[in-house]
């Protein structure tokens, strides 16, 4: 393993007269870079990352990628990134590799036009090494981005190109097998006048209860209702909005109320969040930016917060509690340049703000993996009050699972439990001081129990085994 200290900068010389602060609330922890790899247009390392929560051995890890491979590490010491095996993609120099973990496994796939599969790795051996159980081109030789809903054991691939000379806008795989995913479907892009397509591609997609929320690049966010393959439906379309541009990605927020979106090209445009409670008929509710002329590549709406990966800019958190009013709150620049401009592609491509210990992981394009720490008031579970008046048994729990509340119940006393992802996945009154839940077909993984009583907040964490 290697460490890089930043003893000399050298990708476009020191500038001394850059005054901006590094950093507001969120801490460095570790930073992890081999400068040896090979680089993409000269500059370029690393792409995409994701994380993934071993439950059992509480042991958090990051999966990254590289111009060359694909990296994993264990940051269940924050402090100290462990390098646990680098494997081979199917190419080289791959300007983007994207990852996303269901169940115990991991699913990566890679874009360049170089001649790439898709490829599935078993987690559960990690620290120690991962194993290989599944590397194929029969789906997809090139893939730009997915995305899993776990409740549907759903894959969905963005852009998928086959080697078969075919490219499908969205293809949708099934992961009832989790080691031999089966394409089911893929999406029916409208046509207008039966003969010229709306739009060619999805770029990114954000997927709950089977609504896909498709980021159609300079056509806006098409929205589609594919709980049935053989009966998909056109929600509704966001395409004339403000400042719109490339339409990149989006994440619904946990209510369902909102959806927020970046628009990446051209640098400069903000960061939108449309009020969807009546989907037939979004409502633009807000903009905002971290600094003019920056441009925001992924935003992931997080408890109260949007956890943003904004180019040169870094890592930004905006607290959204007033999605009327997004106030900028935090951020940490991990390309230490200070930018000419900000054309061009450097800086933070992805985070990962969901890991229990509250841990953020973040790829910077030139300068590798980071490990960084918001302040308390920044994290993804804000005001937690873990106090003794709610109990969960057992907890970790298989099959079902048993809350006592010690407060008499009102009518106002409601239960929400979400995922990994902020996504609600369960919402019941509580009418007696004690119920019990079955999560039979729920994924192993970490889920937020958030006990609402009148303007009492009870928020306790239940892990799924």
């Amino acid at each position: 393993m290697v460490k890089y200290l930043y003893i000399v900068l050298f990708f476009f010389g020191l500038n001394q007269t850059f005054a901006q602060d590094k950093s507001l609330n969120i801490k460095l922890l570790d930073h992890w870079q081999n400068p040896n790899l090979p680089r993409i247009n000269g500059t370029q390392i690393w792409s995409d990352l994701t994380g993934y929560v071993d439950t059992i051995n509480k042991r958090e890890y990051i999966i990254a990628g590289s111009t060359d491979s694909i990296y994993f590490f264990d940051i269940t010491n924050p402090q100290n990134i462990v390098l646990c095996d680098v494997e081979d993609g199917k190419s080289k120099q791959m300007v983007n590799r994207d990852f996303e973990c269901f169940s115990k496994y991991v699913y990566c796939v890679s874009d360049n036009k170089q001649l790439g599969s898709l490829q599935v790795f078993d987690l559960s051996y990690l620290p120690d090494s991962v194993h290989k159980v599944y590397d194929s081109d029969t789906i997809t030789q090139n893939t730009h981005s997915i995305f899993i809903e776990a409740k549907s054991k759903r894959l969905y691939m963005c852009i998928n190109r086959t080697k078969y000379g075919v490219t499908n806008a969205m293809d949708v795989i099934s992961l009832e097998n989790p080691e031999i995913p089966i394409k089911i479907g893929s999406l029916n892009v409208p046509k207008f006048n039966g003969t010229s397509e709306a739009f060619r591609s999805v770029h990114e997609v954000y997927v709950r209860n089977d609504t896909a929320w498709c980021s159609t690049e300079y056509t806006g966010l098409w929205v589609f209702d594919l709980r049935n393959l053989n009966k998909q439906a056109l929600i509704t379309v966001i395409a004339d909005y403000p400042e719109n541009g490339y339409n990149h990605s989006s994440w619904l927020s946990p209510n369902g109320k909102y959806i927020m979106f970046t628009d990446e090209v051209p640098n400069g445009l903000a960061v939108k969040i449309f009020d969807v409670s009546n989907i037939y008929d979004p409502k633009l509710v807000s903009k905002f930016e971290a600094s003019t002329n920056a441009t925001a590549h992924n935003a992931f709406w997080v408890g109260d917060f949007a956890y943003v990966s904004y180019y040169h800019e870094g890592v930004v958190i905006f607290d959204l509690k007033n999605p009327f009013n997004p106030v900028q709150v935090g951020y940490y620049r991990t390309f230490p340049f200070p930018p000419a401009s900000y054309e061009g592609f450097n800086g933070c491509w992805g985070l990962y703000p969901w890991f229990p210990s509250g841990t953020i992981a973040a790829s910077d394009m030139q300068e590798g993996i980071f490990t960084l720490k918001p302040s308390n008031e920044l994290t993804s579970l804000p005001n937690t009050l873990d106090v003794p008046q709610v109990k969960i048994y057992p907890n970790p729990a298989s099959s079902s699972f048993q809350i006592t509340i010690g407060f008499e119940p009102s009518v106002k006393s409601i239960v929400n439990i979400y995922n990994s992802l902020g996504e609600l996945i369960l919402q019941k009154p509580i009418s007696q001081p004690t119920f019990e839940t079955s999560i039979e077909n729920w994924s192993p993984g970490v889920y937020l129990v958030n006990i609402e009583n009148g303007n009492q907040s009870i928020k306790k964490k239940l892990i799924k085994l």
